[in-house]
């Protein structure tokens, strides 16, 4: 049985303003989750094992008729988990007896650690299994904009909005002429999302003013032709934001003299940046090799495009 797949993301711009109703650009990527079906052989459990590489790092067993935990290597996933499944089940009752008849093994083709999307990939997986709308089943166990489960669905890079009668999104033909001077870097810690987002609700009320900047950042982004333009947007993006969170700009922090423009992506203080830069990656490598980050992707080789990759 063919496995479903959802891709991974990364939010380029409107980082905490898109929750405001600001419009954001996001990527999906080539990395993201599988998951397979399998055949079970006890129709008294429903087992879930997912990997990543050659590591299994969560397992657990559910009573398929009341969804209570058997066992688990994380009493915290399996809770989440139990949430997606029984949300499934509230939103379409038919979707129990699969857990009568199936096991799942997923399969992450990115760190856990590394905030691609571990979470909305699977809520996109398990919406595609249960055939019914992923940002519906994510705002039943979610507090978030939604953009990375409408980039686990995407085809190409994705312009996403929160209005009143819900989300919006369409995708677009983002292809920058300069992605091979785009690359994007690990900070080495993972950002928790939904403590995160709660602490930085509290700490921002933003005006329509602000929610209006962050939108034509965002569309300026998209339509940028010139690396030194797009330098600009990010700086201007970057300092924005750090004045409007009151959180210092990774530039300063992390990047001293860098050789190029950094903008932090998703939440600040963790997960990635993006860097921008007209150095070749013999210095950029040098640099970031100097200051301990290993984990580097270049544009092209991280971003899915559905027409690019024909």
């Amino acid at each position: 049985m063919k496995p479903f797949f959802a891709h991974g993301k990364l939010l380029i711009s409107a980082e905490y303003m898109v929750l405001h109703g600001s419009q954001a650009l996001a990527l999906p990527l080539h990395k993201g989750q599988t998951l397979q079906r399998l055949r079970s052989e006890d129709r008294n459990v429903f087992s879930w094992d997912a990997y990543q590489a050659d590591n299994r790092w969560f397992n657990a067993k559910f009573n398929p008729a009341t969804l209570g935990i058997l066992e688990t290597s994380d009493r915290q996933k399996a809770e989440n988990l139990q949430l997606l499944i029984r949300s499934i089940i509230e939103m379409d009752p038919s979707f129990q007896k699969e857990l009568f008849t199936w096991n799942v093994e997923t399969m992450l083709e990115f760190s856990p650690l590394w905030g691609f999307g571990s979470s909305s990939t699977l809520i996109a997986l398990m919406a595609e299994w249960a055939e019914i709308n992923p940002l519906d089943l994510h705002f039943r166990v979610s507090d978030g904009s939604g953009y990375d489960v409408a980039c686990a669905v995407a085809e190409r890079p994705i312009l996403y909005k929160l209005r009143e009668d819900g989300p919006h999104y369409r995708q677009v033909m983002f292809k920058p002429p300069f992605a091979n001077n785009l690359y994007f870097v690990w900070l080495g810690k993972k950002q928790s999302t939904a403590e995160h987002l709660v602490e930085m609700a509290e700490k921002i009320n933003p005006g329509y003013p602000e929610i209006l900047h962050f939108s034509t950042l965002t569309q300026q982004m998209t339509e940028a032709t010139e690396l030194s333009e797009f330098r600009q947007l990010m700086e201007e993006h970057e300092a924005k934001l750090s004045e409007l969170i009151k959180l210092d700009r990774v530039s300063e922090t992390r990047f001293p003299e860098l050789p190029g423009s950094v903008k932090s992506l998703g939440a600040w203080g963790g997960d990635f940046v993006m860097i921008a830069t007209e150095s070749n990656s013999e210095t950029l490598y040098n640099y970031l090799d100097k200051k301990g980050f290993k984990t580097i992707f270049r544009y092209n080789d991280l971003v899915y495009d559905a027409e690019r990759n024909k």
